[in-house]
């Protein structure tokens, strides 16, 4: 059975429990997925705003942000996944 939440800090266990919250990197990939495929039977039918708060309900399950947080797009690419540095870089990083 696939979960939504769930499976922080299970990744480096014998019984990883791969979720968006415990194992992708960046909190606007969630966003993106939640913008683009719901609901399922009307994608891309969520506002942003919308899209936005589905997705700081889903992080407050888990803990990620407050319960009461309100993600936009200057405090979304802000939050801090916890697998964050899970992944390597394939790819040279962006020239400050």
């Amino acid at each position: 059975m696939e979960q939504l939440t769930g499976g922080i800090g299970t990744l480096a266990s014998g019984k990883a429990v791969k979720t968006p919250v415990s194992f992708w990197p960046t909190a606007t990939t969630i966003f993106d997925y939640v913008r683009r495929a719901m609901p399922i039977q009307a994608p891309e039918s969520l506002t942003n705003d919308e899209a936005y708060a589905v997705t700081a309900y889903l992080l407050s399950i888990d803990g990620v942000v407050a319960k009461d947080a309100v993600l936009d797009a200057k405090t979304l690419p802000q939050v801090k996944m916890p697998n964050r540095d899970g992944f390597e870089r394939w790819w040279p990083a962006p020239k400050k």
